[in-house]
C-alpha cells in the first residue's frame, strides 16, 4: 500500500496538541491532506501553520471529494457514531478519539458499519502506550510481582483544563466530566482486570462557583472476578498526576505516567535491615528512571503515546494486523462507562 491519505475531524485541542504532530511525524506514509470542523476559522489557520491544503466545513463534502485512505475522528463524543459510520461507508478506516462513543448501541452501530465495509477501527487509548504502562503490563503478566491481587489509580485534572469552563463538551456528558477522562481509567483497568463485573461510584460538588459542572470529585471501584481497582478523579485541583498501584501476592509495583518512574519493592518483614534495603533500592530505581525519562527527553528519542498509537495504527493499515486498539476494547469501556453513570442522580446525566 502506497502512501495513506487523512482527513481529520475537529480542529480543537485534543487534535492541534495530540494528534496532527503524531501524524506528521509519520512523514511521508500517511499524511493529512484534509481538515474538518464547523469552526472553519479554526481549521483554517491550524492547516495554513501545518501545510495542510484543504479545510471544509461539512465532513459529507469532505469524504465525498476526498480519496481518503483513514480519518481520524478528534470530535466531541456525541458525534463520534454518524462521523465513523459514513467515513467506515466511504471505504476509509477510522481512528476514534476516546470514548468510542455515547453508549454501547452507538459502539455496535460503529462495528456493524466496519464488517460491513472491511475497514478496521482504532480506539484511541492513548494511556496504554506510555512506556511505563508497556513495562508494567509485562511485567505483571511475567510474574514478576507474583500472582496479580488488585490496583488503585488517581487521576487529577487541573480546575482550568475543563471545570471553569462553562461551555465546555464534557459538562453535557453523562455523569459530567468524568465522561472525558474517565474513559482512561477504566482502559487501564481492562488492561489488568477483564470483565469488570461490577461498579461503584460517588461523587461530590465541591466547587460552587462553577454551577454548571455537576461534580468535581469522584471514587470508582472497579469489580472483576477475583480482583478489583480503586479509583480516585479529582477536577477540583490546579495540577495534573496519572499514578497507579498494582500488587500481587509477592510485590508491590507503583508508577507516574507523567514523569515514566515505576518501582518495585516487596517487603517480606519490617526489619530495619529489611526497609533500608528496600528505600535504597527505590531510591536506586526512582534516579534511573529519572535519568532514562530525561535522557529521552533531550535526545529526542522519546515517542509521546499518540505517536505510538498512530504508528501501530497505520502499521496495521499497511500490513493487514489487527489495529493496536480494536473495537471491541473501546465498547467495553463504554459499558463500564455505562454501568457507573447509571448509579449517579438522573440529574446529572
Amino acid at each position: 500500500m502506497g502512501d495513506l491519505r487523512v482527513g481529520l475531524i475537529g480542529t480543537g485541542f485534543i487534535a492541534k496538541q495530540k494528534h496532527l504532530p503524531a501524524w506528521r511525524k509519520l512523514g511521508k506514509i500517511a499524511q493529512i491532506v484534509a481538515l474538518c470542523d464547523p469552526n472553519v476559522a479554526q481549521a483554517e489557520e491550524l492547516a495554513r501553520v501545518n501545510g495542510i491544503p484543504n479545510v471544509y466545513k461539512d465532513f459529507q463534502r469532505m469524504l465525498e471529494t476526498e480519496r481518503l485512505d483513514a480519518v481520524d475522528i478528534c470530535s466531541p463524543p456525541r458525534t463520534h457514531a454518524d462521523l465513523a459510520v459514513h467515513s467506515l461507508k466511504a471505504g476509509a478506516h477510522t481512528l476514534i478519539e476516546k470514548p468510542m462513543a455515547i453508549n454501547t448501541g452507538e459502539c455496535d452501530r460503529i462495528v456493524a458499519a466496519a464488517r460491513e465495509t472491511g475497514r478496521k477501527i482504532c480506539v484511541a487509548h492513548s494511556d496504554l502506550f506510555y512506556p511505563s504502562f508497556l513495562k508494567a503490563r509485562e511485567m505483571v503478566k511475567a510474574g514478576t510481582i507474583g500472582e496479580f491481587r488488585g490496583m488503585r489509580i488517581f487521576l487529577s485534572t487541573p480546575v482550568d483544563y475543563i471545570t471553569s469552563k462553562p461551555d465546555h463538551w464534557a459538562h453535557k456528558l453523562p455523569g459530567g466530566v468524568i465522561g472525558e477522562t474517565g474513559p482512561h481509567v477504566i482502559y487501564m483497568t481492562l488492561a489488568f482486570i477483564n470483565p469488570i463485573r461490577g461498579v461503584r461510584i460517588e461523587a461530590r460538588k465541591q466547587l460552587a462557583q462553577f454551577p454548571w459542572s455537576p461534580y468535581e470529585d469522584y471514587r470508582l471501584d472497579l469489580i472483576g472476578d477475583e480482583t478489583s481497582c480503586s479509583v480516585a478523579l479529582t477536577y477540583a485541583t490546579n495540577r495534573w498526576a496519572v499514578q497507579l498501584d498494582l500488587w500481587g501476592s509477592e510485590g508491590h509495583m507503583k508508577f507516574d505516567l507523567e514523569t515514566q518512574t515505576l518501582l518495585i519493592h516487596g517487603r517480606s518483614d519490617l526489619k530495619p535491615i529489611t526497609l533500608g534495603l528496600s528505600a535504597v533500592k527505590e531510591a536506586s530505581q526512582m534516579l534511573g528512571g529519572a535519568i532514562d525519562t530525561s535522557l529521552s527527553y533531550v535526545t529526542g528519542k522519546f515517542q509521546n503515546t499518540h505517536e505510538r498509537l498512530i504508528r501501530e495504527f497505520v502499521n496495521s493499515i499497511r500490513n493487514g494486523s489487527p489495529t493496536p486498539v480494536p473495537p471491541e476494547e473501546g465498547r467495553e469501556a463504554v459499558r463500564v462507562m455505562d454501568l457507573l453513570v447509571s448509579q449517579l442522580p438522573s440529574s446529572a446525566t
